[in-house]
């Protein structure tokens, strides 16, 4: 199974998950005693807007890319407390900043382990920072992880931008509408 950004994926059968990180970050999660396991592929640490388009777009960003990796896992018969977290990804493929300065790939992997330090999830294994894009494969029945980086590749780097670029459009585009049906519900006003 391979996941895209925003996605997650947990399961209970013999299968490897896959993705491919630049500034992005995986939490794979393991419960050996259920053997269930999953996986997560998040964009950005926080949703800095208010309102976001639609529960599609929760997993693009770490802060709801957990819970909603932890709620499918036990649906599928894990224990909350038999969950161990590995985390990989955060790289800093191309040089933009964030308005603090920070760069992107630093706060997602910084975040990855503070929302797991919160949680009470263990890290038993990590993978994070550098110039370089990764690709994991994750085995949930065993906990396995396969890295390879992927030296002198700037397409994840393109891809990553691209994502990030269609995310913001919709979100500016979604939030062009409800500016548009505010005004609108705004202007129409019942008599007393």
């Amino acid at each position: 199974m391979i996941i895209y950004p925003g996605e997650f994926y947990a399961t209970d059968k013999d299968e490897l998950i896959s993705t491919v990180l630049g500034s992005c970050v995986s939490i794979a999660l393991y419960d050996e005693t259920a053997g269930v396991g999953g996986m997560n592929h998040f964009m950005l640490s926080k949703d800095n807007r208010i309102l976001y388009e639609s529960e599609a777009h929760k997993g693009k960003y770490g802060e709801y890319a957990l819970d909603l990796l932890i709620a499918d896992m036990l649906k599928k018969g894990s224990q909350r407390e038999n969950l161990k977290a590995k985390v990989f990804g955060g790289s800093n493929v191309f040089n933009v900043s964030l308005r603090e300065g920070a760069k992107i790939g630093d706060v997602n992997a910084k975040f990855a382990f503070e929302v797991l330090e919160k949680a009470g999830i263990p890290v038993t294994v990590s993978d994070t920072g550098g110039p370089e894009p990764r690709k994991i494969y994750f085995d949930p029945k065993t906990a396995k992880t396969y890295l390879k980086r992927i030296k002198g590749s700037m397409q994840v780097a393109d891809e990553e931008m691209k994502c990030l670029l269609d995310m913001e459009k919709s979100l500016e585009l979604s939030g062009s509408r409800r500016s548009r049906e505010t005004k609108t519900s705004s202007t129409a006003r019942p008599e007393a």
